[in-house]
């Protein structure tokens, strides 16, 4: 009778195969598999290996300055720049993203702010242009 959406999955997190610490700040661009967790500050791209189910965690204290690229990503901090996820997005309440977002499901808290477009994947020819993010150029001084 009535049409209720399935729930949308949520992520867990296991263990996690790289960390940036809280104490730790990061220029430049990044690739990683599996699990990374951001606690720091990250100033350049953060992208996963293409093909695999990598897991994105950025922590309240984190920082992503730069595009950001991940199969699943569970975001709680902060990222300035565009946000390409390949399969769940999960913004938690105290999620900033400043650009733009494409995701194929999405979970949003109440709290979170995304200041940009919100663009859903629907179909298979998208995922093939996903990757093509424009790279971020940091300067430094």
């Amino acid at each position: 009778m009535f049409n209720r959406k399935k729930p949308v999955p949520r992520v867990t997190i296991d263990q996690f195969s790289s960390l940036i610490s809280g104490s730790l700040s990061l220029v430049g661009d990044m690739e990683f598999e599996e699990g990374l967790k951001v606690s720091g500050a990250v100033r350049g791209n953060v992208c996963h290996k293409p093909g695999t189910h990598s897991l994105l965690a950025l922590s309240t204290e984190g920082r992503i300055e730069g595009n950001v690229s991940s199969y699943d990503a569970l975001i709680d901090g902060t990222i300035v720049g565009d946000v390409v996820v390949e399969h769940l997005l999960e913004l938690h309440s105290n999620a900033r993203v400043c650009g733009n977002i494409r995701y194929r499901q999405l979970s949003m808290e109440s709290g979170a702010v995304v200041d940009g477009t919100l663009q859903c994947i629907s179909d298979e020819s998208e995922t093939a242009q996903l990757f093509e993010l424009p790279r971020l150029h940091v300067r430094e001084g």
